[in-house]
């Protein structure tokens, strides 16, 4: 992925994984565009890897910050705690999510800001997530019902 990046050309894979979700969720086909000059701002969603000495894995999650240190990123589906991660660990942002042959565009767009500041209040997960659950299990009811 580096290698593919790092030309300029952009990356596709297969999100593994629920640190995100309703956003992207495991089997979204996510990708990858590589930074160019401008760096991440609040709310995008961005691909970074740890270094080798925590695991080298690809991690995907959204901008809630920034300090000199660098980034300050958090999962929105996970209610973990922020990290910091520095640039030289960001690898590019998530320019598309597919899910089942069809784009997905929330999260992404303008709300990306909402969402930032919702997640590092720690408000997205304790208080929207629950009732977001609870608005698509009633939607889900009424859909059985109405077609049995």
């Amino acid at each position: 992925m580096h290698a593919v990046l790092d030309k300029g050309s952009r990356f596709r894979f297969c999100a593994r994984g629920r640190s995100m979700v309703p956003f992207i969720r495991d089997g979204d086909t996510v990708t990858i565009a590589p930074l160019t000059s401008r760096l991440p701002g609040l709310g995008e969603v961005v691909a970074f890897s740890y270094p080798p000495e925590l695991g080298s894995r690809l991690v995907v999650h959204r901008v809630v910050g920034r300090r000199r240190s660098g980034f300050i990123v958090r999962g929105d589906g996970n209610g973990s705690t922020s990290e910091m991660v520095s640039s030289e660990n960001m690898l590019g942002r998530v320019a598309r999510v597919e899910r089942d042959g069809r784009c997905v565009r929330l999260g992404l767009g303008p709300e990306r800001w909402l969402i930032a500041w919702l997640s590092r209040s720690r408000v997205l997960w304790s208080f929207v997530w629950p009732v977001w659950r609870a608005i698509r299990q009633i939607f889900k009811l009424s859909s059985r019902l109405v077609n049995p």
